[in-house]
């Protein structure tokens, strides 16, 4: 794993850290004011002076520095930017007010930062500001020498190193548990993606991506529902390609597959997007219109049909083929078998009464459908 390209959104927390920044200035200025309030036994010039003044015009130019570096930065390096910026802070702090001791904790800040970026290069460089920072004030600042020898200049740099060998731990459990989300993600993806086709394949026909069988007479049932609960519009056509037999005999089963392709095209090119397009076996083909009237409904399989018989096929030497057509409207309460079988009488006609017709189930097929 690429961790100096993890997408955590640099910018947003260098702008966090920078606004936590101008907070340590904040805060730093209201406590000395607060301080020389019960400040006794140095001129209130002077505190006002060496205590206010001097440290908030030294806080604001690090972090005005800090602000320009990171607009005129970009990438990784806006992060190394943030370290120097908080060792510089904690410098600043710890040399200002040279004779508290416990503010040497301060000079950890860098390493803290470094956390934040998961990163363990990171993490190194900040420790190593940290160690650099101390051994300068200790060089510049003699007051310091009053409450640190050698020996305890040692042992700080020892605890900030333990200090750091913790951080590193942290960063690397971190990075272990980040690896092993990722590989359950990817695992969780692939059989998430593995699932999503399994049931493409279980609802989908093979040669013709469309709906098969099975997912039609769902789909049917569900709409039938709705419409009896609803008064959803609901068409059902059949189509059925002429001659299909001839076809695969003259020409070969491979030509009838490519002449089931292009008819799929053609009928799904031709209704809109609500329609729910199946092939419902062999040669024939269902669609189930949901959003249309009927007349809509069969304009649109007259379209299908005066476009099928125009379509030359190459495997066929340029021949079209035809197909007919049975379509109806559903009736509330009439059942999804009942009009199924009425639509398919429709198309049984249009095969045996010429062919290359769409055909509508007549009132009295409806009537005697009604009477039995």
């Amino acid at each position: 794993m690429n961790y100096e390209n993890l997408d955590y959104n640099r910018a947003r927390w260098n702008r966090m850290l920078l606004n936590g920044f101008w907070s340590i200035l904040i805060i730093t200025f209201f406590l000395e004011c607060l301080y020389l309030l019960t400040v006794a036994g140095i001129a209130r010039t002077t505190f006002i002076t060496e205590y206010i003044v001097r440290p908030t015009i030294i806080l604001l130019g690090i972090l005005l520095s800090a602000e320009t570096g990171i607009k005129l930065l970009r990438g990784k390096y806006q992060d190394y930017i943030m370290i120097i910026t908080s060792a510089m802070l904690s410098a600043a702090i710890v040399y200002i007010h040279d004779t508290i001791n416990y503010l040497l904790l301060a000079l950890f800040l860098p390493v803290m930062v470094s956390i934040f970026y998961f990163h363990m290069r990171k993490l190194v460089f900040a420790f190593c500001v940290t160690i650099i920072t101390l051994y300068t004030l200790y060089a510049v600042q003699p007051a310091m020498h009053a409450y640190l020898t050698a020996v305890s200049l040692t042992t700080i740099s020892i605890m900030f190193l333990l200090f750091s060998l913790i951080a590193g731990g942290v960063l690397m459990r971190g990075r272990e548990l980040m690896v092993n989300l990722q590989t359950s993600f990817e695992s969780n993806r692939d059989l998430l993606v593995k699932n999503v086709w399994m049931d493409k394949l279980s609802k989908t026909d093979a040669l013709t991506d469309l709906y098969n069988h099975i997912t039609f007479h769902e789909f049917f049932e569900r709409l039938i529902e709705q419409h009896d609960c609803n008064q959803v519009p609901v068409q059902l056509a059949l189509i059925d390609i002429d001659n299909f037999k001839q076809i695969n005999d003259t020409y070969g089963h491979r030509a009838g597959d490519a002449v089931l392709t292009r008819v799929a095209e053609t009928i799904r090119a031709n209704v809109n997007a609500n329609a729910f397009v199946a092939r419902y076996g062999g040669e024939e083909f269902a669609v189930l219109f949901t959003d249309s009237t009927f007349q809509e409904a069969y304009e649109a399989v007259e379209s299908i049909r005066n476009h099928v018989s125009r379509l030359p096929h190459e495997q066929l030497g340029g021949r079209a083929v035809t197909v007919s057509i049975g379509i109806g409207d559903y009736a509330r309460n009439e059942g999804k078998e009942h009009f199924f079988h009425l639509v398919d009488e429709a198309l049984y006609e249009a095969k045996h009464t010429g062919k290359n017709k769409t055909v509508v189930p007549s009132k009295e097929a409806i009537q005697a459908s009604q009477l039995a």
